[in-house]
């Protein structure tokens, strides 16, 4: 019944997300092939790469789980020079930058976390809920983690949550007009397919729920 993570915990999880996102690289490219350039599988692929290589490079993460994911994100973002990957660099940074210090964190430190970035995202990328990216994955995420903490679930129990909310929130994005990015050129064409980014978010939650539930 863990309720919280250290680094060494945390480095082994986002080993676990980076290894899923690597071997289903193909359903992104599929996705963003439908909306956008095409190119989404390979940027998640290789700033995932990048995360796994710079965490089996490292010998010890230290105890700051903050600065650790932060570190992280700077990787991601440098691995998968993108409008992706400084989006989801973002979110890995400014969930660090608000678990630093901490040497455990608990399920509301990264429901918080979560929170912190989807509001980075929204002021830095210009994006509102219901714009069909990735934030209408991240919000019903996060809603789900919140409750999940509120009462009492274990990490696996938390990320399952967020990972069927965010899933939910991907399928969502199918009746939506996509108002961001290449996606929005298509206008009412984007209407009936899925935002390849949403489904990124929805694959990364699925995947630390099957590695925490496998823990527990």
């Amino acid at each position: 019944m863990a309720t919280t993570m250290n680094t060494q915990q945390v480095a082994e999880l986002l080993t676990a997300v980076a290894e899923r996102m690597i071997a289903d690289k193909d359903e992104l490219q599929k996705l963003d092939a439908e909306l956008g350039d095409g190119d989404l599988g390979r940027t998640v692929s290789r700033g995932f790469t990048a995360i796994k290589e710079d965490i089996a490079a490292t010998d010890d993460p230290g105890n700051d789980v903050g600065k650790f994911v932060y570190k992280q994100g700077k990787t991601f973002s440098n691995g998968a020079p993108s409008s992706f990957g400084a989006l989801f660099g973002t979110v890995l940074m400014t969930g660090g930058k608000s678990m630093r210090g901490k040497e455990d964190i608990s399920l509301a430190d990264i429901a918080d976390a979560t929170q912190a970035a989807l509001d980075a995202l929204m002021e830095r990328g210009g994006a509102k809920v219901g714009d069909k990216t990735m934030l209408d994955a991240m919000s019903p995420a996060i809603a789900a983690m919140k409750k999940a903490a509120e009462d009492d679930a274990d990490m696996g129990a938390f990320f399952r949550a967020a990972a069927s909310a965010a899933q939910k929130g991907a399928e969502d994005t199918k009746d939506m007009q996509s108002q961001i990015g290449r996606a929005s050129w298509q206008q009412e064409r984007s209407v009936g397919k899925m935002d390849p980014g949403a489904r990124a978010i929805a694959m990364m939650l699925e995947a630390a729920a099957n590695h925490t539930q496998k823990e527990g």
